[in-house]
């Protein structure tokens, strides 16, 4: 019998879920024999779960919600190391994963598209002793967002975001940061540092414009130090998808990296949206470790 676990973060995209779960549920009845829900009620059980469905032999697991559900559903196949198929719907606030795989925004034609969906590998990263799928950020503002609480994101949305990221920026620190990676040590002075494994970060795709969800890489942005006057001067270029000028940040790609701070300084990180490892992080990539149902028409 093949089966599928299918994890509904209730919570997610304004609670938005229950208006959708029924109609994936049916969808993934069609491609299993046999669909288990279940519906998370605290941090933990999306990645708990995700675990036990592996080591239990499922063929497939599914989960709805926004990157922090997708990036707990992760954690759970990357602990269990068994590779099976794995699809999401999207119904967070950013979803960059969702862009970056090309997988619709909108619940309903994400779930339709899953009628004539292929399967595309995709890499994982992972950061101590946990994974991520898209981004590891570490910074003031990645960490104030970081902290943005379930509540704030179902009241504000993106604008919890926003607001919260302003406010770090009045208090922005530059940290020394010393980067041992296959490329070599180098030593750096930035507020903000982000290792991304797609070309989505934030809802745009200037960053890194040229990754690949598969390209075995992580592609290491330093971002130069900046004030609040020149994140305005900036802000409409990246509005506009205008490359990043090396004035503002510098691209390198790695295959692993340990990353450390200048003594008497501390710093957590921002992993795919929520709260990350404290430092020092050691970074490195695991090639091709997802199986993810992504549409026929994906060009990846």
């Amino acid at each position: 019998m093949k089966r599928c676990m299918l994890i509904v973060n209730p919570t997610a995209g304004k609670e938005r879920a229950s208006r959708y779960v029924g109609r994936l549920k049916t969808q993934l009845e069609t491609m299993y024999e046999d669909v288990e829900l279940r519906q998370t009620e605290k941090r933990g059980d999306a990645t708990q779960w995700a675990y036990e469905a592996a080591i239990a032999d499922y063929d497939c697991v599914f989960c709805m919600g926004g990157d922090g559900t997708l990036n707990e559903t992760i954690n759970g196949l990357a602990q269990a190391k068994r590779h099976i198929h794995f699809g999401f719907v999207p119904l967070g606030t950013v979803n960059d994963v969702a862009r970056a795989l090309q997988i619709p925004l909108h619940p309903e034609e994400a779930i339709a598209m899953l009628k004539t969906a292929k399967t595309a590998n995709v890499d994982i990263g992972k950061a101590n002793d946990r994974y991520f799928v898209n981004t590891i950020a570490a910074g003031n503002l990645p960490e104030a967002v970081g902290n943005v609480s379930i509540e704030q994101k179902t009241r504000l949305g993106s604008l919890a975001y926003m607001l919260t990221g302003m406010k770090a920026l009045q208090f922005q620190k530059v940290y020394e940061f010393t980067i041992e990676s296959d490329r070599g040590t180098a030593v750096y002075r930035s507020p903000l540092i982000a290792a991304m494994l797609t070309n989505s970060m934030g809802g745009f795709r200037n960053f890194a414009p040229q990754a690949k969800v598969n390209d075995g890489k992580l592609w290491l942005a330093i971002f130069n130090p900046f004030n609040i006057l020149d994140l305005l001067k900036v802000i409409p270029e990246i509005l506009a998808g205008a490359p990043i000028s090396s004035d503002i940040m510098s691209l390198i790609t790695i295959e692993h990296a340990r990353l450390t701070l200048a003594e008497g300084q501390h710093l957590n990180s921002n992993m795919d949206g929520d709260a990350g490892p404290a430092f020092p992080l050691n970074l490195t990539v695991i090639p091709s470790f997802l199986t993810v149902y992504v549409p026929n028409y994906a060009d990846l």
